[in-house]
């Protein structure tokens, strides 16, 4: 099993127990071996999206993220109306060239 497979199944049971001696267990193991850990990992890899479940995002998914994120600040995005517009004429040209 690879690393992140066996983070995101860790990161899966200890979100699912209600067990705080076992949590407590998890943390006091984590923190003996801290010297030992190497956690490069930026924070923002783990996104909590609903209660029970968290995403871990391979590198490929970060950097599209951070990707994104920039192009947002940067102003580089279109609104939804412009969006729209964008599709219909795609779809028009579209139209034009198959004839349907």
């Amino acid at each position: 099993m690879d690393t992140d497979k066996l983070k995101s199944e860790l990161i899966a049971q200890i979100t699912a127990t209600n067990d705080s001696m076992l949590l407590l267990k998890i943390k006091e193991i984590i923190d003996s071996h801290q010297s030992i850990l190497s956690i490069n990992e930026p924070t923002s890899v783990y996104e909590k999206i609903v209660p029970e479940k968290i995403y871990v995002f391979n590198e490929w998914q970060q950097k599209r993220i951070d990707i994104a994120l920039k192009q947002v600040e940067n102003g580089e995005y279109l609104t939804e109306e412009e969006d729209q517009k964008e599709m219909q004429k795609w779809f028009e040209e579209e139209e034009k060239l198959f004839g349907q």
